[in-house]
């Protein structure tokens, strides 16, 4: 009984995964179909995303050191780390940065 619930409790689990993912995906794309217009402020905010993700990865250098040389790190795995980390960092400064920006402005009104 005990296998029988985990096999078919574990494509239960992807079907409706699925199901999610499609939902997720299909709804927003159904909706910048039917609004046109709303999709000039989506493909700016992921232009604005590519170029972040491109200055982090100029940014980034794919030195692998010797104490991670021991756990077989490719220059290419070190490049990614290091583009992930610079994305993070950039996105973070400029969500603090929103915030102070915000507080700021409402103290002076």
């Amino acid at each position: 009984m005990g296998d029988f619930m985990t096999n078919y409790g574990i494509l239960l689990t992807y079907i409706l995964l699925a199901v999610a993912t499609f939902t997720a995906l299909g709804f927003p794309i159904k909706y910048l179909i039917e609004n046109p217009k709303k999709s000039k402020d989506v493909a700016k905010g992921a232009g604005a995303l590519l170029m972040v993700y491109l200055i982090a990865y100029f940014l980034a250098s794919n030195e692998v050191t010797d104490h991670f040389s021991k756990f077989n790190v490719s220059p290419t795995e070190s490049k990614q780390v290091g583009t992930g980390l610079f994305v993070f960092y950039i996105l973070a400064a400029c969500a603090i940065l929103s915030v102070v920006y915000t507080e700021v402005s409402k103290l002076r009104k």
